[in-house]
């Protein structure tokens, strides 16, 4: 069991920190390493104490010939000793600056002082138990060395119990249902992998090191190191250990899959818009010509109408109609162009509530007679673009009203649009929320791809939200969504603090 369990600790944490390097999965990469490490050594010095039932050999080792093998392998006490103290003594570390780099905690998370403190106890830690300090230290004391060993459990429950603490008010902080979801997955492996690390901390290297001290047996007592275990106590280690292990396995699962599936999702959105970007740009530029060739023919038809015996009031009406017509088709060509080549965003900081008046501003001018509920909680200040972040802003304003339109399933409902800005954990999120018609979940999935729409293909090309996820991205964030059919959508702009 343990074998099987070092062995995916180790695959899982390196093709974790493979898919996507950040300081989460470094984190993550450094639990798994940790306690992998713990449980090399801890399985070593199992191997070579002996003196447990043949059951336990077997739920540790498979086999007697893989314990014979691990038994007789060449490692010095001292070297044994070490392994499991960096296992022993980094785990704690990794686990709390996960808790931090999560924590919505400001002074925290973003205090350096307090992720330099963390490492002091680990540090000494494993300066102490260096074999030749810690012989120095201990060699004629036991009670001293009880209360090194005793200081160092200490240290060790009091990080785990701080982690916890900070995990579980990020938790119950965090309303958004896709950050929840992934956040799930999280706890749940750190939590697994944690119940694992507490069945098995308490094997001291000092035991390691005084492996020859009959005398000193105050460590003989480890569960998995009793001979006598009785079976409702063995069946009941293998079921924890079957229990955390399935739960760490799951989450992990779900968790590198969500990281997969998104690369997957943006690759095949980036590959399809480099596929048509090339012949669009080409076809932009030739209906844009034959417009402004219109407009040279309105501007004939502007000089010689006064002259001509005919209805002038009915040519000017239809004056008027062809040339908004042709000025709206335009501005549609510019847009579709804008989205299409590649833009250079130039980031400063900016009022994310000057951004978002920006956008209410050019909202009103399309729908003057409509409201928008505001919900800006506090003065947040980010790095971006102000055009171009207020015009992502704008079109999900704009899909908003237009689902609000769409939504005629119930006439006495009133429609509601409400534009929130606030702070989950390290972003700023910018939240658009409709009641509107809402997106099946067959649709969900196309919305952002270059070109979809499940409106009226005349008047919407269906670049709104390819342009606001291109918006999003070049501000190092993401575009997140949620809907239920004929309930309505929310639409997330993530920007990292």
């Amino acid at each position: 069991m343990l074998i099987i369990l070092m062995i995916f600790l180790i695959f899982s944490s390196i093709t974790l920190l493979i898919m996507k390097r950040n300081k989460e999965t470094f984190y993550l990469f450094g639990l798994c390493v940790s306690l992998a490490t713990m449980l090399t050594g801890i399985l070593i010095y199992i191997a070579k104490k002996g003196g447990i039932s043949r059951d336990l050999q077997n739920f540790f080792f498979f086999t007697h010939e893989i314990k014979t093998n691990i038994q007789f392998f060449f490692i010095t006490l001292d070297n044994l000793g070490m392994i499991v103290a960096i296992g022993r003594y980094l785990f704690p570390l990794f686990l709390l600056l996960l808790a931090i780099h999560y924590s919505r905690i400001k002074y925290i998370r973003k205090s350096r002082f307090i992720k330099k403190l963390l490492f002091i106890m680990p540090i000494i830690s494993l300066i102490l138990y260096y074999p030749a300090v810690f012989r120095f230290i201990t060699s004629e004391s036991l009670i001293m060395q009880q209360i090194l060993v005793t200081s160092m459990m200490v240290w060790i429950v009091i990080y785990i119990i701080i982690s916890f603490i900070l995990l579980a008010i990020e938790f119950k902080a965090t309303k958004i249902k896709f950050l929840q979801k992934r956040f799930i997955s999280v706890i749940a492996f750190v939590c697994s992998l944690s119940l694992l690390y507490l069945l098995y901390f308490g094997q001291d290297p000092a035991q390691v090191y005084q492996f020859y001290y009959a005398e000193r047996t105050w460590g003989n007592g480890i569960y998995y190191m009793n001979a006598v275990l009785s079976i409702p106590a063995y069946i009941t280690i293998v079921l924890f250990n079957i229990v955390f292990a399935i739960i760490g396995f799951t989450s992990l699962g779900r968790y590198t899959f969500e990281i997969l599936e998104s690369n997957r999702e943006e690759i095949t959105i980036q590959r399809k818009f480099e596929a048509i970007s090339s012949g669009a740009s080409m076809f932009v530029h030739g209906i844009k010509n034959q417009l402004l060739a219109n407009k040279v023919i309105l501007n004939r038809i502007n000089r010689i109408y006064d002259s001509e015996s005919v209805n002038m009031q009915q040519i000017k009406e239809y004056h008027d109609t062809l040339s908004k017509q042709n000025e709206n088709i335009l501005k549609r060509m510019d847009t579709l162009y804008n989205s299409i080549k590649t833009n250079v965003v130039r980031l400063s900081p900016v009022k994310i509530k000057d951004v978002i008046n920006m956008s209410l501003d050019a909202f009103h001018h399309k729908f003057p007679d409509k409201t928008i509920e505001l919900a800006i909680k506090k003065d947040i200040t980010v790095f971006a673009d102000k055009t171009h972040l207020s015009e992502a802003i704008y079109n999900l304003l704009i899909n908003a009203q237009e689902a609000i339109n769409e939504n005629t399933l119930d006439e006495n409902k009133q429609g509601e649009l409400k534009v929130s800005c606030y702070e989950v954990s390290s972003y700023s999120i910018v939240e658009v929320k409709d009641n509107g018609v809402g997106i099946s979940k067959s649709e969900i999935k196309k919305i952002a791809e270059p070109f979809y729409s499940n409106k009226n293909s005349n008047y919407n090309w269906g670049m709104g939200l390819q342009y606001v996820r291109m918006v999003a991205k070049k501000h190092f964030g993401s575009l997140r969504y949620e809907s239920e059919k004929g309930k309505g959508s929310t639409f997330y702009i993530l920007l990292p603090k």
